[in-house]
């Protein structure tokens, strides 16, 4: 003889030469060592077993759930998600009144995902997205596109008949930088360019869907551009006229980007970068044609000043009281700068000086 103990989450199957002989709950159970127990434990909730096992179980013991293609299950206990069903039949112990069973369909909505019910529900059978207040979602099914998301949480049946894919583009403006794009001018100077645009995309399908990186188609475009032009123009020409290469570009570029869905807000250059030898020619240049300006403006203000000193001099020699005035003023500014005047003169000079010091009386 033999024995088991069965707790009150146990239940059990006694088979006697593989046939089921009588289904056992509860309790503490005597027999002969020839039975064979099958037990389960309730805690489980779904359980499984050979067909003429599971048919010597009491039917208030358990329900049974058929699941079709499109049909999807959770256990709950509590009203917490315990198990996750798919298509098929599945067995559940119905002892304790707190189990319930939730069917969905994968062809109506899913779900709102919570920890415990993402906890349960396999990563594979929805698709969860979150579209960002400066992004939009791109909805596929089965490789098509069906849809744009607006900014918000999203939550799809994910199953064979209709597998999802949720693509998020980054709408916002975005910077491109082209850096060191080594070119040769019209008359063979080699230079670099770093050239900037700022970018934004406007029609979501057609960003994605007409290239495969849109940072780099854009990146060719402006490079392809720039060449095109700094390849026309002489190395003055290009200094001279970095707005017309700004325009040329805006010109190439902007009409390319609008075939992938996107809008070119501005397109220019940052920095043109010479060699050292040339930028020693140009310092030199640049250097003799200020020194030649600079003798420009000073023979200019030479003739100036001598012309004005030509036209004072014919005033001041038409009018002598003018010259005796000007002496004067000279004199004047002269004894402002000095504290003592010594006159040195011989007696003559001293008598025209004071006519009357020698006691002539005026007549």
């Amino acid at each position: 003889m033999t024995y088991i103990n069965l707790h009150l989450n146990e239940r059990a199957v006694l088979v006697r030469h593989g046939k089921p002989a009588r289904a056992l709950g509860p309790g503490r159970y005597t027999f002969w060592k020839r039975y064979e127990v099958i037990r389960w434990n309730t805690d489980d909730l779904v359980f499984t077993g050979p067909a003429a096992v599971i048919a010597a179980l009491p039917e208030a013991w358990y329900a049974t759930v058929r699941l079709g293609i499109t049909q999807r299950a959770v256990v709950t206990c509590d009203e917490r998600p315990v198990k996750f069903l798919r298509p098929g039949v599945h067995r559940i112990w119905t002892l304790d009144t707190r189990v319930a069973v939730q069917l969905y369909d994968v062809n109506g909505p899913a779900p709102e995902l919570t920890d415990e019910l993402r906890a349960v529900i396999p990563a594979g059978e929805i698709v969860e997205a979150q579209v960002r207040q400066f992004e939009r979602g791109l909805k596929y099914v089965q490789g098509r596109f069906e849809g744009i998301l607006e900014p918000g949480r999203y939550t799809f049946w994910n199953h064979p008949a209709a597998r999802v894919a949720v693509q998020v583009l980054d709408a916002r403006l975005q910077q491109l930088k082209i850096e060191g794009q080594e070119l040769m001018t019209k008359d063979k100077v080699t230079l670099r360019l770093t050239l900037t645009a700022e970018y934004a995309p406007t029609d979501a399908p057609t960003t994605v869907h007409a290239v495969a990186d849109v940072k780099d188609a854009l990146y060719l475009a402006v490079q392809l551009a720039a060449r095109e032009f700094v390849a026309g123009v002489t190395l003055d020409e290009l200094l001279e006229g970095r707005d017309a290469l700004t325009r040329y570009l805006e010109g190439q570029v902007v009409p390319r980007a609008e075939q992938f869905g996107v809008r070119v807000q501005r397109v220019g250059v940052k920095d043109v970068i010479l060699p050292g030898e040339m930028k020693l020619l140009l310092n030199k240049v640049i250097e003799a044609e200020k020194a030649a300006a600079a003798n420009v403006i000073m023979r200019r203000e030479d003739a100036a000043a001598t012309r004005n000193m030509a036209n004072t001099a014919k005033v001041i020699a038409e009018n002598p009281v003018l010259m005796r005035l000007k002496e004067l003023e000279t004199m004047k500014d002269i004894a402002a700068q000095i504290d003592e005047l010594k006159l040195v003169m011989g007696a003559d000079g001293f008598t025209h000086l004071l006519p009357f010091a020698s006691g002539a009386k005026e007549n």
